[in-house]
Order: structure tokens, then sequence, then C-alpha cells
């Protein structure tokens, strides 16, 4: 047995595997297994793991099913009284684990603890701190983007979700169960396991004196958008609530779906994505209300 099962979902990112691998073997804290989970990438990273880190525990896909079965599959083989999952294209600073650890089992009302999500190219900026949903329409608010990462140094934050990096409770998965991943396969598949576990009753925070650095530009903006994710970012949405929400809260998403789909529509148009990002978006709200099991866009 471990105290923390470091799990990295992976795929086709073989180099940006390897940098974090690295900067996890400087990590202050030892007493931890790594699990990567493999969705059947196809750039030498199973190769890559066996002669290099042989020591990770390795699990791979025979075919593409999005992140969600990869972190259940994580879940499943850890063996950590605490599981701290990370994005493939991430750095972590050595004592980040450390952090996270001492103040998730120093708060036992904790669900979910996340470090601070900083830019790789930028690392003195916030990308990431968390996210609250909004009362009436329930959009996803990040908090304190663009901010000075060393301002949060201190701060505890209470959210509703992360994305990218964060510590769970072990204990409170168990309660709150795996993620449904044919109904959520991507984009916000793991906030919908954190809202769940929060339901329960246990807090979700972001320490601000913990932080990782994320390898994304920093410009990107509606570029990141193609069909897939436009596809998965209504339909994961509209699945979140109607399973999760209170029947108030779900009656005024409902309410403000229209938003929500004018919206994608038009980032599907500024992505410059054609007659193809405009289904993406319509298939997208059909299979979130009527067919959310249905596996498209892999």
């Amino acid at each position: 047995m471990v105290k923390v099962s470091v799990a990295i979902p992976t795929y086709n990112r073989k180099e940006k595997l390897r940098r974090l691998l690295y900067s996890l073997e400087k990590s202050t804290f030892k007493d931890y297994e790594i699990i990567v989970v493999d969705d059947a990438s196809t750039d030498g990273t199973e190769e890559m793991i066996k002669n290099d880190f042989s020591y990770v525990k390795y699990i791979k896909h025979d075919k593409p099913t999005l992140v969600a079965k990869s972190r259940n599959d994580a879940i499943e083989a850890s063996e950590g009284d605490f599981i701290f999952f990370i994005d493939d294209d991430n750095v972590i600073e050595p004592n980040t684990i450390e952090k996270l650890l001492k103040f998730i089992e120093n708060n036992e009302s904790l669900g979910t603890v996340a470090p601070v999500t900083c830019y790789y190219s930028v690392p003195e900026k916030v990308m990431y701190a968390g996210a609250v949903f909004s009362k009436f329409m329930r959009r996803t608010i990040s908090l304190y983007s663009g901010f000075p990462c060393k301002s949060l140094e201190g701060k505890v934050i209470e959210v509703d979700v992360f994305a990218n990096s964060y510590m769970f409770r072990k204990e409170a998965i168990m309660k709150a169960g795996l993620i449904p991943w044919k109904r959520i396969p991507w984009n916000g598949e793991d906030g919908y396991l954190q809202y769940r576990i929060k339901k329960l009753g246990y807090r979700n925070v972001t320490l601000g004196s913990a932080r990782v650095y994320h390898d994304v530009d920093p410009k990107e903006g509606v570029k990141r958008y193609n069909e897939m994710r436009l596809y998965y970012a209504i339909r994961s949405k509209i699945v979140f609530h109607r399973d999760l929400d209170s029947l108030p809260k779900k009656i005024t998403f409902y309410l403000s779906l229209p938003v929500y789909v004018g919206y994608y529509l038009y980032i599907a148009n500024k992505a410059k994505k054609g007659t193809k990002g405009i289904k993406a978006v319509i298939q997208g709200l059909i299979d979130g209300i009527i067919n959310p099991e249905n596996i498209r866009f892999i």
C-alpha cells in the first residue's frame, strides 16, 4: 500500500508525458505510485514507459475511449488512500504533492483539493484556480485567471469543480462512485465526479500555495475548438446539469440552453469550422438531451 496514487491519463503526448514523469521524480514526497493510463496512443508511448520508466504501472486501451474511462481505470488500479490526477501536458513543482496531501489529511471535510494551474510558458500567470457555477445559467466561472500565481499564496479557495490536476480522497470516490464514462466521456468528466463528491457533503478547495504548470498556448482562444470539442462542450454540459443539479437549478439551466447553443454556434463560426462545426453543436445538443450514452467523435 502507498499513501498517494499519481494518475496520468495520456494520449499521443510521449514527450510531454516524459517531461511530467521527470518532474515527478523530483517530488519531495516519495510514498507514491504512478499509474499511466494510455488511451491507445500510436506515438511510441508504451515503449518509452517500458524502457525509461519501468516502475510505472502502465495500462493501455486497445482503442480510444476518451479520458473518463482512463480516469476510472486509474481509480480501480490505485492502491493509495489519495489519488492525485494530473494531465500529461503539465510540469509539477517538487513540493506540490506534499502540500496537497498535508492539507487534505488535516482537513477531513475535504473531498478534493487542487493546486493552482499556472501557464508553463508564462509561469508567473494563473491559468486556472478552480471554478464555480452561476446560480441561474449554471455557467462555469473560472477563478483568478490572469492573476499572478504568487498572489494566491496562502489562500484556500472554495470551488465547485476543477480541471487539469487535483487530489481526491479515495474514500469519497468510493462513496460517490465512478464516472459514468459513456454519458460524459470528456470535457467535464472530472468535474462530474468532483461535484458528485461535493453533493455528499465534502468540500472542494484550491490550495493557493501549491502549483502545477500547464503547457497550453495562452493565446490559443477559439482555435482549440474542433468539431469534437464543440460537440462535447455542449453535450457534457447538458449531461452534467441534468444528472447532478437540483430541480430548480435544472430548470433554470434548461431555460438558458438557447444561450449556450447560440454561443457555441458563434464559436464554431469564429473558429471557421463551417457546416461541420454547426452540425457538431446541434448533434451535441440532441445527444445531451435524448441520447447521452451514444459515443461519437473519437
